[in-house]
């Protein structure tokens, strides 16, 4: 049985992968917050297409650092779920990797505060993504493309910090320190946060820092089977197909 989990989502300018990240947890959570800081591309509209009341949608326009994380704040003091995700509008997940990180908080001791999994981080397409080699994150022994995913909801859980270096911490503590009640699942979800993220060509440069992560890489390849199974299933005609020609997709 999955525990219960609410979604914390902030979005700007996503529409061409954010209605496959939102479709990719959907079945398995118990609520979305989706809130959207400004997005003038379809994102909106896309969010709509999906008719679910799991989906909370709500417009906090910000344009700085500090919005951002008061806004993950604002996330966090609404949620009454024992757990709550990160799931950013580029982060898609395959079923058989998200139901094993929600297995493991199903069956986690009562001192678990969070867990952490792998990332795959595209390239040029979805069927590419960077070595774990180049991954300079660190968590207990582990380095490499990381994140924190999932985290338990309990008191005095703050946020702190300037986006895109905000930490959550416990008693002051940031969570990555607190290793002793860190899990590590050892799944990933699929990151293009190095692909075009917005159909409106012209939107990257009013997302903050969005510019930067772009990187033209030929990357590892990934086999088909591997890849987030919301991919093949019907969309609505608004949302763009996630097959895109590789060299092309590099200069968009």
């Amino acid at each position: 049985m999955n525990p219960q989990v609410t979604v914390h989502t902030i979005i700007k300018n996503e529409d061409r992968w954010i209605w496959y990240a939102l479709m990719s947890v959907i079945g398995l959570v118990d609520k979305i917050l989706v809130y959207d800081t400004g997005s003038t591309d379809k994102t909106l509209a896309i969010i709509k297409s999906i008719h679910s009341p799991k989906i909370t949608l709500e417009s906090h326009p910000t344009s700085s650092r500090t919005g951002l994380v008061k806004l993950r704040q604002h996330q966090l003091n609404r949620t009454q779920t024992s757990w709550f995700m990160l799931l950013d509008g580029d982060e898609i997940w395959p079923q058989p990797n998200l139901s094993k990180l929600f297995q493991a908080a199903a069956t986690a001791s009562p001192n678990t505060l969070a867990f952490f999994n792998r990332t795959r981080n595209c390239v040029g397409d979805i069927y590419h993504y960077l070595p774990e080699s180049t991954g300079r994150y660190r968590i207990q022994d582990k380095t490499g493309h990381l994140n924190i995913r999932l985290i338990k909801k309990v008191p005095r859980l703050k946020i702190v910090g300037s986006y895109p270096l905000e930490t959550y911490t416990l008693n002051g503590h940031p969570l990555q320190s607190i290793e002793t009640r860190l899990k590590f699942v050892d799944t990933w979800y699929l990151h293009a946060t190095h692909l075009p993220r917005s159909t409106q060509k012209s939107s990257a440069s009013s997302v903050i820092d969005r510019l930067k992560k772009r990187k033209f890489r030929l990357g590892i390849t990934m086999p088909k089977q591997d890849l987030p199974q919301i991919f093949w299933q019907p969309r609505p005609a608004i949302v763009p197909p996630p097959i895109t020609n590789r060299w092309k997709a590099l200069f968009i």
